[in-house]
């Protein structure tokens, strides 16, 4: 009578591919596994450094022109609330803005700017520059003798200096908006934008602001590294600040 089975030989083979073919399926998995899990980290680092760079982006070239502060790593300036047009009326300041829907009420909280200049120290406020004026006392002015005119500070052009040569107003809540590079992360008002250094994540670099010329606008140069896991995306790029005085 044959007995069927398989040998010792038979067996110790058959082992040894299964454990190869095993470890090689292992490697493959691992392979595709920590590619994909550096793709997700890459996607976030890429994410994060688009949402910055674009934040920053969008609030630079909308900020009120030439009063931009510079000191070490951190850039500051104003953010455009309303902006419009004045005509000087005897003692007064007759104004416009862009929202017909707006009233006094709403505006007296605010600041108006005109034909602003460059703050270089970093004590500077808003308050220490000329045609500043505080809008607490803005009326609305509803006469038709002054074309166009919807609002009006009596007396504030005995205070003003210069004029804009197209006549533009800025109007700002008169808090400034500041972005520092701290810690290898970005801060906007002392709140993270990313991630902080703890960890593998960091990012460095450098922000400077480009004084306004008579041929070209304000412009912010933007330098960033963003590194994690080994990855590191640098991103370059000059904003513009749209507004002129």
């Amino acid at each position: 009578m044959k007995t069927k089975g398989f040998t010792l030989i038979e067996m110790v083979l058959t082992l040894v591919v299964g454990a190869i073919l095993v470890m090689g399926i292992a490697g493959f998995v691992e392979f595709g596994t920590k590619g994909y899990a550096d793709s997700v980290e890459r996607q976030r680092l890429q994410t994060q450094a688009k949402f910055v760079l674009e934040k920053m982006t969008r609030e630079i070239r909308h900020a009120v022109p030439n009063i931009f502060i510079q000191q070490d790593n951190c850039l500051s300036f104003y953010s455009i609330r309303e902006s419009g047009f004045y005509a000087v009326s005897g003692a007064n300041l007759n104004f416009i803005v862009g929202d017909e829907g707006i009233d006094a009420n709403k505006l007296k909280p605010l600041t108006l700017v005109i034909n602003p200049t460059e703050l270089i120290g970093s004590s500077d406020s808003l308050a220490d520059l000329d045609n500043v004026f505080s809008l607490s006392s803005v009326e609305e002015f509803t006469s038709p003798a002054v074309s166009g005119a919807t609002f009006s500070l009596v007396g504030a052009a005995h205070d003003l200096i210069g004029n804009s040569v197209a006549h533009r107003l800025y109007i700002t809540d008169g808090q400034p908006i500041t972005y520092c590079l701290k810690n290898q992360r970005v801060e906007r008002n002392d709140q993270p934008l990313t991630d902080g250094g703890d960890g593998d994540f960091s990012v460095i670099g450098t922000l400077k602001y480009q004084p306004a010329t008579v041929q070209n606008s304000g412009i912010v140069h933007i330098d960033l590294s963003f590194s994690q896991g080994g990855e590191t995306s640098h991103y370059q790029q000059q904003v513009q600040v749209l507004n002129v005085p």
